[in-house]
């Protein structure tokens, strides 16, 4: 084996070898390809096929030239000749390998080896996903540069053309693309279609990069496209001529009516301004209009006698630098007022002139009378009177549409509801009517028809017999729906000497009961009270309770025998253990 010179030194060598007893020597090429992405130990080529005809070798002196990478990636063998692969190559890294192959005798030849691209890349766009803005009304045809996709095969595996897959709707756009000095093919998005903001904000489309590979491959991105806005669009009113009916008496400052007009930009193109054209209509400003809401107000008073009828030209402008306007017409028609509201008068019906009735009123009984009039004639003097509230517990009547009656219509019950909000109101016949009104409460007042009632209709207590007089045994409680005097409650106890009651006492308001004599457990262990309740009406109502005291032993007797003396006679002959007397204490 000869020596392995690289580079320069290879050159020198293989000068002095051809000068040393070499006859004529030959330089000769060789250019080999191989597809890139051939699996290791793959059959390039044969060095011998290079060699002039008649010339033979077995035996070869292998240099690269420097930086070609032929060591690394390819594998000779320097006595066949045969060329392989020692890796897998990479056209993209490396597209060209090239080294000389010289004999022993002198014959020398230059191998170029062209790596050839297979379609192993999809064309890739930068972003997977990118925003693009458009004016609304761009002119067809007008172009927007995209980023390309760039794929690293050589052609025709390189990017061969752009579709849109999706998202397109109306066919809005196209897709054009040229390819540049630089072999990129570099892509345009073309409006194809009007462009309008108010019918669409916004496309996404889906763009397809495709290469001239069979099958081709390809990659996707998302180019999300925003319509913008233009002032393209004038104010637009809800209707074109708009009417109002006020009174001359109406208040300056008070709303007449209010205009609504749109505009379908959006933004500052969007926003809708209002204003009374003066050169046209109202120069005396009667009127004015809020700039934001569309709001028509009375600015000062008007009169019948001198103007009936008022044309207002309302504008409605955006605020777009070169706004759009849009005109609405306003009639306000002026009708003469009913200047009189009617006169009422009340008068209640109970013995102290006050709002009241009493709950035991039966239906029909009459709570107030009721006159009313008006000052206007004509049609204005025509009242109509109505009762609101009361919960349909009273009712109003009338026989001459002059003097009206409030009456009761439904029993009534004060314990359920002491009071009643009714509002009587007289409106004339005018346009607008006026009206007068008149609110009170009407009290419902008590009668006693609720007996007082105990919380328990028995009571229990345990109390030891030994307690002095005075002491507390317990307390009842009653209660009386009623009110007033009605409602007032008293205790007292029902005496009875069977039941020894007459050792207890109760205390009329607080209803404490407490001890007045000295109990005895022998005498009665349970003593029994009837307690009653009365209220204060008249007549009065009661109820009763039952108490039972029951009455706790102690030792306060000492034992007594039946007799001071006992005399008693035995006889002698008595056998031991003879009873011949029994004594018992009481």
């Amino acid at each position: 084996q000869g020596p392995e010179p690289r580079g320069m030194g290879f050159l020198l060598h293989v000068i002095l070898w051809m000068l040393v007893g070499r006859c004529s020597a030959m330089l000769a090429m060789l250019d080999l390809t191989i597809d890139e992405e051939q699996p290791a130990g793959t059959i390039i080529g044969d060095i011998s096929a290079g060699l002039p005809p008649g010339i033979s070798a077995y035996n070869y002196i292998i240099s690269e030239l420097d930086g070609t990478a032929v060591t690394s990636d390819l594998d000779i063998d320097e006595i066949t000749g045969i060329i392989k692969t020692a890796k897998v190559l990479d056209r993209e890294t490396r597209d060209l390998y090239n080294f000389f192959a010289v004999t022993k005798g002198g014959a020398t030849v230059q191998v170029k080896i062209v790596v050839k691209d297979i379609n192993d890349h999809a064309p890739t766009f930068p972003q997977s996903k990118s925003t693009l803005r458009i004016p609304e009304r761009t002119p067809i045809g007008a172009r927007f540069s995209l980023d390309a996709a760039v794929d690293a095969d050589s052609y025709p595996f390189n990017t061969q053309g752009y579709v849109i897959k999706k998202g397109n709707l109306g066919q809005a756009f196209k897709l054009e693309s040229k390819r540049g000095s630089d072999n990129v093919l570099n892509l345009d998005l073309v409006v194809s279609s009007d462009l309008d903001r108010e019918m669409r904000s916004s496309y996404s489309l889906t763009l397809e990069a495709f290469d001239g590979g069979s099958p081709s491959k390809s990659s996707q991105m998302t180019l999300d496209v925003s319509i913008q806005d233009i002032n393209d669009n004038a104010p637009l009113f809800n209707q074109s001529r708009y009417h109002a009916l006020i009174s001359e008496n109406l208040q300056p400052g008070s709303n007449i009516l209010q205009v609504f007009a749109t505009d379908a930009d959006e933004g500052e193109n969007g926003v809708v301004i209002y204003e009374i054209n003066r050169r046209q209509s109202d120069p005396d400003q009667y009127f004015v209009i809020d700039s934001k809401t569309g709001v028509i107000k009375l600015n000062k008073g008007l009169d019948y006698e001198v103007k009936k009828v008022h044309e207002l030209v309302v504008q409605a402008r955006d605020n777009a630098t070169h706004p759009e306007i849009t005109t609405a017409f306003v009639t306000v028609h002026v009708r003469d007022y009913n200047d009189n509201q009617p006169t009422m008068t009340i008068i209640f019906l109970s013995e102290d002139g006050s709002p009241q009735i009493s709950e035991g009123a039966q239906p029909g009984q009459y709570v107030a009378r009721i006159s009313v009039s008006d000052p206007d004639y004509g049609e204005y003097s025509n009242v109509n009177v109505s009762l609101e509230g009361g919960d349909g517990k009273f009712a109003l009547t009338t026989k001459d549409n002059i003097i009206y009656l409030i009456c009761v219509d439904k029993l009534l019950d004060r314990e359920e509801r002491d009071a009643y909000e009714l509002r009587v109101t007289a409106t004339d016949s005018g346009t607008p009517p006026l009206r007068a009104e008149s609110s009170f409460t009407l009290h419902i007042v008590d009668v006693n028809d609720n007996p007082p009632l105990f919380d328990q209709q028995v009571y229990s207590q345990t109390i030891p017999e030994v307690v002095y007089p005075g002491s507390f045994v317990l307390q009842v409680t009653a209660r009386d729906k009623d009110q007033g005097p009605n409602g007032d409650v008293r205790y007292s106890i029902l005496h009875n000497q069977k039941t020894h009651s007459d050792w207890f006492t109760i205390d009329p308001v607080t209803g404490i009961i407490t001890t007045v004599a000295a109990l005895d457990y022998e005498t009665d262990p349970l003593p029994t009270l009837t307690v009653v309740v009365t209220d204060g009406g008249r007549p009065a109502l009661s109820s009763t309770a039952t108490v039972n005291v029951f009455l706790q032993d102690v030792n306060d007797n000492e034992p007594v025998f039946n007799s001071n003396f006992y005399n008693v006679s035995i006889k002698e002959n008595a056998p031991v253990g003879t009873c011949f007397l029994k004594v018992r204490p009481i």
